[in-house]
C-alpha cells in the first residue's frame, strides 16, 4: 500500500509524452501552412496546447489525392476513406500511441485492417455525422461505431442515443465544441446594425426564419447560399459570396444579435455559428433543436423558441429588438459560456483527459 509521499510522488510525476495521430476527412494541411496570426481562427493552437500543456503530440495525416485515393474530389465523407492512408499508418506510424479521426470516414479502413495487422493503438473519433435517412453513412456508423475504442460526440444527447442504437463498449464521452475565442471577440454592435443569421447547412430552418421576419420593421441580414435572394422579403438582404474570415467576422460585429433557426436534429448543428457569435457577446435567438441544448439556457444565454414555431421566433425578434438591456445581458453571458467551457484551452483539457484514459499506463 502506497505511504501518502508516494502518493504526491505520482501526482506531481511528468506526464509520459503521448503521439497521436490526426485523421481528418478533407486536407487541413493547406490551411495550416497558409496560416499567419490574426488572419483566421487559429487552426493550429489547439494542437500546440495539446503538446505543451497535455504532452500530446500531433501528426497530422491527410487524406491523399488522386490517383492514390481512389476517392478523392468526391464529397468527404467518401473522401476521408482514403485506404491508402489506412495503409501507411499501418505500415510507418506503427509506433503512435493512439489515433483521433475527425468524422467517420478516417477510422473505417483502420478498424478494417488493425486487427490482421497487429496494429494496438486505441482509436477514437470526434463529432460523428449521425443520420437515419442517409444509407451510406449509416453503413459506415454501423461499421465503425460498434468498434472504434472511443466516441467523442458535440452534444450530451447523442451519448445515450449512441448507446441505445449500437449498444457499443466504446467510451462515449461529451465533449464541448470549441471556437477560437481570441479572434471571435466581445464588440459593440453598429448602431440601427441589421440582425444577422448565417448557415449553409441543411439543418437550418430559413423558411420559418423569413416568416417570422416578415413585415418586420428591421432589417436581417441573411449569409447563405440556401435561399435565393427573390425568395425573401423585401426587408431580408442576402448573401451568398463567400466571405474571408475579415468580412464574416464584421457581420457579427455590426449585428444588435443573432438569430439561428432550426430543424429539430440529434447533431449539434448551427454549433459554429452559436460560438462565433457567443464568443463575440452577442445574444442569440436559437431553435429549441436537440444537439444544440447543452450550449445555451433559455433567458440566461440565449432566448430558446421551440423548432419550426414563426410566431414563437417572430416574438423573440421583437423582444430583442426594443430591450437593448436583455441583449447586454444575454450577450454578457453567452461570452461568459464559451470562456468556461469552449475556448481551444477548456476544450483541450476534456480532449486530452479522455484522450489519456484511452492509453494503458
Amino acid at each position: 500500500m502506497l505511504d501518502d509521499t508516494s502518493r504526491l510522488k505520482d501526482a506531481n510525476a511528468p506526464l509520459r509524452r503521448l503521439r497521436m495521430l490526426l485523421l481528418p476527412s478533407i486536407r487541413w494541411q493547406p490551411n495550416w501552412d497558409a496560416f499567419t496570426f490574426g488572419a483566421y481562427p487559429d487552426p493550429t493552437l489547439m494542437y500546440d496546447l495539446l503538446a505543451s500543456e497535455h504532452a500530446i503530440d500531433t501528426t497530422l495525416i491527410d487524406p491523399l489525392g488522386l490517383p492514390w485515393n481512389p476517392f478523392a474530389g468526391r464529397h468527404q465523407v467518401l473522401g476521408g476513406l482514403d485506404p491508402v492512408r489506412a495503409m501507411t499508418i499501418l505500415t510507418r506510424h506503427r509506433d503512435a500511441d493512439l489515433v483521433l479521426a475527425c468524422f467517420e470516414p478516417g477510422a473505417v479502413a483502420l478498424l478494417a485492417l488493425r486487427r490482421l495487422a497487429g496494429f494496438r493503438a486505441p482509436i477514437a473519433v470526434v463529432e460523428i455525422g449521425l443520420t437515419e435517412n442517409w444509407k451510406l453513412r449509416e453503413r459506415l456508423l454501423n461499421f465503425v461505431v460498434p468498434r472504434a475504442d472511443a466516441i467523442y460526440p458535440l452534444g450530451s444527447n447523442q451519448v445515450e442515443y449512441i448507446h441505445q442504437r449500437w449498444h457499443t463498449a466504446a467510451d462515449v464521452r461529451f465533449i464541448h465544441q470549441h471556437v477560437d475565442a481570441e479572434f471571435y471577440q466581445p464588440s459593440v454592435a453598429v448602431a440601427d446594425g441589421p440582425v444577422l443569421s448565417v448557415g449553409n447547412d441543411h439543418g437550418r430552418d430559413f423558411p420559418t426564419l423569413l416568416a417570422a421576419f416578415a413585415g418586420l420593421d428591421a432589417t436581417l441580414l441573411l449569409k447563405s447560399s440556401l435561399v435565393a435572394p427573390d425568395a425573401a422579403p423585401p426587408n431580408v438582404q442576402v448573401v451568398r459570396e463567400r466571405l474571408d474570415a475579415h468580412a464574416y467576422r464584421e457581420l457579427f460585429r455590426q449585428a444588435p444579435f443573432v438569430v439561428v433557426p432550426l430543424h429539430p436534429m440529434l447533431t449539434a448543428s448551427g454549433i459554429g455559428t452559436m460560438l462565433e457569435a457567443m464568443a463575440m457577446g452577442k445574444p442569440l435567438i436559437v431553435s429549441d433543436s436537440p444537439g444544440i441544448r447543452d450550449y445555451v439556457a433559455h433567458d440566461e444565454t440565449a432566448l430558446v423558441v421551440p423548432c419550426g414555431d414563426a410566431p414563437a421566433l417572430r416574438g423573440a425578434i421583437e423582444r430583442l429588438l426594443r430591450e437593448p438591456d436583455t441583449r447586454a445581458r444575454l450577450g454578457a453571458a453567452a461570452r461568459r459560456f464559451v470562456e468556461r467551457h469552449c475556448t481551444y484551452a477548456a476544450h483541450v483539457a476534456k480532449l486530452a483527459a479522455a484522450l489519456r484514459d484511452l492509453v494503458p499506463g
